[in-house]
């Protein structure tokens, strides 16, 4: 099956070969990939031993480094909020944002963005991946990216490497085809984490899976599916997964093979398109200065080894060879010379001069300065100098923030929301709102979002007939629960939610905001408009207004009303109940 032939060829070009990027200058994503691997674990591509059997220290100046922009970025699932263009959405995005928090603690979302913001700083790319509940990252160790060259997933294929179970396989029956085949005839007990690597026995079986997502032709696609036709010049967008490919023996199967619309992935780069896909994230940014400063490391190690043995010198050849070993305590030396030999490594200061001339390169490629980690600034430092030193230090992660509210919007926005509206049922709205203060509040939403429905149906009416009606509606719902199912549902007719990452500076400087919104507070005269714009600010920040006290409102007094006939809007109170539309 020419679909096996594809993706053999094209792991084996991906691990093996390179591209070019420009006239002598050739990448290879799957080299770099295995070297980061190895200065994440502090492992030398030569081993721990020298050719001298010496053993070589490790000084690890990257993680530092990587843990202060992480701290500095502060991303979180608080960040992640949701929002509606339409005032009417009130009620469908309350109880949405209480659905999606409800999910992201069920599922682990704070650890899953924290491993995100780590990765896309050190690594300097991130991948998701859309499954059936959510999205995962991928593991970009067994991630191959085919046309090296591109700018995004959107112009290449990609194949990905599982390593499954038997149990994984099993949970997979019900829409892969040849699951008991593969089963039966693809498992290994010897288990490899990339595709390079030595293997490792095991007593289980493994099985090695590939997804290709990609474009292929229609004529192999067809023959994936099992289907003879389909055109050699027609390429189509298609999710094509195998079992037993790179085997030199045994049967190769196809488990899913179907066209797709786009893509199943979202990614984010730190650093900036330079003629290939991978980005440079910090570990690569300090290749050259982190073995740099092994070397120095190891020489001043070394050195000082010599520097710190005591050595003596004398004339005379009948005196001990070695004082430790040929003396005891209170003896008497008769030499005609004796004296220490002064012993000094020689050229440690400039390696000294050198290590720091490194350490101030390598702040400055990762931002890390001593305003930025915590430490102490020199002394004498004025205290304005140090804030204004902040501010200027942290524009560059409010950038990187901005890329990666971005990319985790796009993912919120296409593949969770959709989700969790569609199976929002009217259990789950019980369920949400069955905190007493939570609940009462979703009452008031339903019932202003019914009045604002049936506004015109309800005709002509004071604010007065009004409150009345909402406080009959009230009632009812309270009475009736299916009435509270009933509306809930309309609640998400047409609903389409936006989702929004505050730290993003995108689309509001919250900072900026929130000044120019003191600055009216302080000007205005008027109590209402005064009130209106401190709750504005209250919302900027987060705070739920709807659950603070109020004062309660003066009730007006009743005109007198005796000897004149009833309005006719009067008699809207006797049917306010009966528009539900």
């Amino acid at each position: 099956m020419e679909i096996f032939s594809i993706i053999e060829t094209e792991i084996q070009n991906y691990l093996q070969g390179s591209v070019p990027i420009s006239k002598g200058y050739s990448f290879s994503q799957a080299k770099l990939v295995n070297r980061i691997v190895l200065y994440k674990n502090c492992i030398y591509q030569t081993g721990k031993i020298d050719s001298q059997g010496k053993y070589k220290y490790w000084f690890d100046i990257i993680s530092p480094r990587i843990d202060s922009e992480v701290k500095n970025i502060d991303f979180d699932t608080k960040d992640i909020i949701l929002y509606s263009d339409k005032r009417n959405d009130a009620t469908a995005v309350f109880l949405t944002s209480a659905r999606m928090k409800e999910w992201m603690r069920e599922t682990g979302q704070a650890v899953k963005l924290n491993e995100s913001v780590e990765d896309s700083t050190g690594w300097g790319n991130v991948v998701w991946k859309k499954i059936k509940d959510g999205y995962e990252k991928v593991d970009l160790k067994n991630f191959y990216v085919i046309n090296q060259t591109a700018e995004t997933l959107e112009e290449t294929p990609a194949i990905e490497r599982h390593i499954l179970t038997q149990s994984d396989l099993r949970a997979k029956n019900d829409v892969w085809e040849n699951v008991e085949e593969v089963i039966k005839n693809c498992g290994d007990k010897s288990f490899t984490t990339t595709e390079d690597t030595s293997s490792e026995a095991k007593q289980t079986p493994y099985y090695t899976i590939y997804e290709r997502n990609g474009e292929v032709s229609e004529k192999t696609l067809k023959e994936a599916k099992g289907k003879e036709g389909g055109s050699e010049d027609k390429y189509v967008l298609a999710k094509i997964i195998t079992a037993g490919v790179k085997k030199e023996k045994g049967e190769k199967y196809v488990l899913f093979a179907e066209e797709i619309k786009e893509m199943p992935y979202k990614e984010y780069h730190r650093g900036r398109y330079s003629g290939r896909w991978f980005r440079t994230g910090l570990y690569e940014v300090l290749f050259d200065i982190q073995t740099r400063a092994n070397e120095i490391g190891n020489q001043i190690s070394r050195g000082l080894e010599w520097a710190s043995k005591t050595i003596f010198r004398s004339k005379d050849r009948l005196i001990v060879q070695n004082i430790l070993t040929d003396m005891m305590s209170g003896d008497i030396i008769k030499a005609d010379e004796l004296s220490q030999v002064e012993v000094r490594m020689q050229g440690i200061d400039q390696l000294i001069a050198d290590w720091n001339r490194l350490m101030d390169m390598a702040n400055r490629l990762c931002n890390s300065f001593e305003v930025v980690t915590g430490e102490s600034l020199p002394s004498g430092t004025p205290f304005r100098l140090g804030a204004l030193m902040n501010v200027n230090a942290n524009k560059l992660f409010d950038f990187i923030r901005e890329k990666l509210s971005l990319a985790v919007q796009s993912i919120f926005q296409d593949w969770i929301l959709p989700d969790l509206i569609k199976d929002l049922k009217a259990k789950d709205i019980l369920r949400l709102t069955g905190n007493s203060d939570y609940l009462k509040r979703y009452y008031e939403m339903v019932v202003n979002s019914w009045y604002l429905r049936n506004l015109i149906a309800l005709g002509p009416h004071s604010s007065e007939q009004a409150e009345m009606m909402k406080d009959l509606k009230l009632k009812e719902i309270q009475a009736r629960p299916e009435a509270l199912v009933k509306l809930s549902k309309k609640m998400f007719e047409g609903f389409k939610p936006r989702c929004q990452v505050i730290i993003s500076a995108e689309s509001v400087n919250l900072i900026a905001e929130l000044e120019t919104l003191y600055s009216f507070i302080q000007l205005e005269q008027d109590p209402v408009r005064r009130q209106a714009l401190i709750e504005k600010a209250m919302l900027m920040k987060g705070i739920d207004i709807s659950m603070l006290p109020k004062t309660e409102a003066t009730p007006m007094p009743e005109p007198a009303t005796k000897g004149i006939p009833p309005k006719k809007s009067d008699n809207l109170l006797q049917g306010a109940l009966a528009p539900t539309t």
